[in-house]
């Protein structure tokens, strides 16, 4: 089978599957490739997990409300809002899990975004999108490819978008080899500030986005993001990783580029 025709089968598949929760408590338990990264994001639905954050509260904003919350490997952030005006949340949702190559458009750091492959996973029991980033830390680049994963909650009006890093043995050989080519070209196509501009590969990414009813707007979007950078990695990255306010700016602008392509998703509409 060539890729292009496993890629629309995966494609499908994705489009045909999604893990319904409404079977399950109000709280859903994911389970992931990554186990470590499944229970810290289970953990952030927990009641109590942000009780002793650090909240910084927002008016006339895209977004309402950040947290961090202080763990071993540094911070777990959060942001949440509903985008000053009203979106759909099925718009808001293939947004997320859709079209996110389109960040770079409206948001400075976000130098390459394109998108691997598509499918179901087995693993985890949901359709995925796979995606590749390229961000500018201005101190340095950073790159992760991504799995997302669609979990429909119908009962409880929420869908969750639950991603991890993607590891080779998440898919086959040949699907692996073509991600990697797409990747190294992503990252050669970038041109860099200085010559000798560092591009350190993110040792983990993990978290999620939560669309549910909003209380003021038609809907409420949330999101926990977490990036690890391990002792082998660049320590330029490991201490941005752990500056509050470097993680609220990259919070900040990647929560309103998102709002930006559901702006012009919802302008495209009217016409």
């Amino acid at each position: 089978m060539s890729h292009l025709t496993h890629a629309l089968r995966n494609t499908a598949l994705a489009l045909a599957a999604t893990l319904s929760v409404s079977a399950w408590a109000q709280t859903p338990n994911f389970h992931l490739h990554n186990t470590s990264a499944a229970a810290v994001i289970n953990d952030t639905l927990a009641e109590g997990y942000w009780a002793d954050a650090n909240i910084s509260s927002y008016k006339s904003e895209t977004y309402d409300e950040i947290r961090l919350k202080s763990i071993e490997s540094g911070y777990v952030p959060m942001i949440t809002g509903e985008g000053l005006e009203d979106f759909d949340p099925d718009v808001v949702e293939h947004i997320v899990f859709r079209r996110l190559t389109e960040l770079p458009k409206h948001m400075e750091g976000a130098k390459a975004v394109i998108a691997l492959g598509a499918g179901y996973d087995p693993v985890v029991g949901a359709a995925y999108q796979d995606t590749f980033y390229v961000v500018d830390l201005t101190l340095l680049y950073v790159t992760f490819p991504q799995r997302t994963y669609l979990v429909k909650d119908p009962e409880h009006q929420r869908s969750y978008l639950v991603f991890e890093k993607i590891r080779p043995d998440m898919v086959d050989a040949s699907t692996w080899t073509a991600y990697d080519a797409a990747m190294t070209k992503a990252v050669e196509s970038v041109e860099l500030r200085w010559a000798f501009g560092s591009v350190v590969p993110a040792t983990e990414v993990f978290g999620m986005y939560v669309i549910e009813p909003g209380k003021e707007k038609k809907t409420r979007i949330t999101l926990v993001s977490k990036l690890v950078f391990g002792d082998d990695t660049s320590w330029i990255a490991r201490m941005g990783n752990q500056m509050p306010s470097v993680l609220r700016a990259g919070l900040r602008n990647g929560f309103d580029a998102c709002v930006a392509i559901a702006r012009d998703e919802k302008a495209h509409s009217r016409k």
